[in-house]
């Protein structure tokens, strides 16, 4: 079949071009996602730290009621066809245009039944406001599908720096919006844009990068199997889905739009470092992965590899979130938002775990196996459910509690199940991280006992100023979770295994090819 100058280009439907400087590439492309990410970070924390000034718990609270369903519909468009393009090992134009238009046509009547069914919402939550933020929401559905293709082929041939480009165009434009209009005083209306404004304006930019467009569908057998994959992909992202936001649907149910406001900003807090270390890695796990599922022995080694780097940062920042998180709560929404502290504090020894928790997606879609996922998602998503049944009764933070230790009981099994069928050894797995979890407790049980329980620390820190205590928590969480790390493997390999990974993520200018990139 005849492809056009811009597919022979960028090698989006050559296999050679696809295995061509594959560990260069994965690296490479794991810095600009990550640092696409640390600054998405920033500025959705800067508008976090300025909405909650000019905005209500009341006001977040409520757009939640409705994002706890829309964004499930949002992401038909994206999650299952996604990783479905990016994992097939050979794909063409003609299959492609086929699947664009049928994920197109499922999201526009999405769209359509959404908001036909935004009366009922508005009757669950006795709420009538719901139905005109549900109805204005639908149409993001639309704009995800319009650019999941394009977004996965450049992620398919692992050009992460456009997407990098792309996320943080979307962030401080929709930022910027959703800040100038809670200032103006639109209120929720200020939120309700920036969910919508992010979709359309990444759709835009991801349509501008990929010179690719879709032809007319065309009737093909391959296109059947990957509406397979896609399907239990995206069998799994719902099972999840609800598992991440029945929490919220109950609690707004039961206790309202005042405890749920201030529940969904712990959880943002809380969620947001783990998928910050684990999101902008899953594109290149699953690219990278995907390629070497025929090779268990290096697929081993690049996902433990990958696990141990995460699991370094991911136990750091939850050491330091569990310890100051009522004092980062403070200096990040006001003195208005002090239930939310304690909530977050609640949820901060789980931040570790969800790190480790996210990587099961990655060994299960690249290896092929969304349907071993999707069993897996039936067993985790009841227990879950459970677990913040018994927590709802305590409140938001009972359920902050439940959520926490729901995710030490499934991380282990989970990832078991997950490298099964690859033969990846789970003593390969535990010896890799386990010492970053005790280095994580100690350090963490020391701060908290000398800042907080001795007499000398509780006098210094409660009449010391904010920033100062915020400061000297997370100078000694760092320091002595480093210093315990050294200890544990008697070595400082794992520091300097991660410094080198930093330093080749950030090529330089007419570097040589380092060695063993293939």
């Amino acid at each position: 079949m005849t492809m056009t100058r811009a597919q022979r280009t960028y090698g989006y439907f050559d296999k050679e071009a696809l295995q061509t400087g594959l560990k260069k590439k994965a690296i490479q492309g794991g810095g600009a996602m990550l640092f696409s990410r640390t600054l998405s970070l920033g500025i959705q924390v800067l508008s976090t730290v300025i909405l909650a000034r000019l905005l209500t718990p009341g006001d977040f609270g409520l757009v939640t009621m409705v994002t706890a369903f829309s964004l499930l519909f949002f992401n038909v468009g994206i999650n299952g066809f996604r990783e479905a393009i990016i994992q097939k090992e050979e794909i063409t134009h003609r299959q492609l245009s086929s699947v664009f238009w049928i994920g197109l046509g499922i999201s526009t009547c999405l769209a359509l039944l959404f908001s036909a069914c935004s009366p009922l919402l508005a009757r669950f939550y006795k709420e009538p406001r719901l139905i005109s933020i549900a109805i204005v929401l639908s149409i993001g559905f639309i704009f995800s599908a319009l650019a999941t293709e394009h977004t996965a082929l450049i992620m398919r041939t692992m050009q992460f720096k456009k997407l990098m480009i792309n996320e943080i165009v979307a962030s401080l434009l929709s930022t910027g919006l959703a800040i100038g209009m809670a200032y103006r005083g639109f209120g929720y209306w200020a939120i309700v844009a920036r969910h919508l404004s992010y979709p359309i304006l990444s759709t835009l930019c991801a349509w501008l990068q990929c010179p690719w467009r879709p032809g007319w569908p065309a009737r093909d057998p391959e296109v059947w199997r990957i509406l397979k994959f896609a399907s239990k992909t995206f069998g799994i992202f719902l099972i999840n889905y609800f598992g991440r936001n029945l929490d919220k649907i109950l609690i707004g149910r039961k206790w309202g739009k005042q405890e749920l406001g201030n529940y969904d900003r712990a959880y943002y807090l809380f969620v947001t470092p783990a998928s910050q270390l684990v999101d902008p890695l899953t594109g290149v796990a699953l690219s990278t992965l995907s390629r070497l599922n025929k090779d268990p022995e290096r697929y081993e080694q690049y996902f433990i590899k990958a696990l141990s780097l995460i699991s370094l940062i991911g136990m750091l920042v939850s050491v330091i979130m569990t310890v100051g998180g009522r004092d980062i709560v403070l200096f990040l929404l006001g003195p208005q938002w002090q239930k939310t502290g304690t909530i977050f504090s609640a949820l901060g020894p789980a931040i570790g775990m969800t790190v480790v928790y996210g990587t099961i997606g990655w060994l299960h879609l690249s290896q092929g196996n969304p349907g071993r996922w999707l069993r897996w998602g039936l067993i985790a998503f009841v227990f879950n459910a459970l677990s913040i049944l018994a927590g709802l009764r305590f409140g938001a933070l009972g359920v902050a509690i439940a959520y926490s230790l729901s995710l030490y009981v499934l991380t282990w099994p989970g990832i078991r199940y997950a490298a099964k069928p690859m033969g990846i050894r789970m003593g390969h797995i535990w010896k890799a991280i386990w010492r970053l979890y005790a280095a994580a407790v100690l350090s963490g049980v020391a701060v908290w006992l000398i800042a907080f329980k001795l007499r000398a620390g509780q006098a210094f820190m409660a009449n010391a100023h904010l920033l100062l205590r915020l400061g000297i928590l997370a100078t000694s969480c760092t320091l002595l979770y480093l210093g315990a790390v050294v200890v544990l493997f008697g070595r400082i390999g794992p520091l300097l295994d991660m410094w080198t990974i930093l330093r080749t993520m950030i090529p330089a200018r007419g570097a040589r090819k380092p060695a063993g990139c293939d």
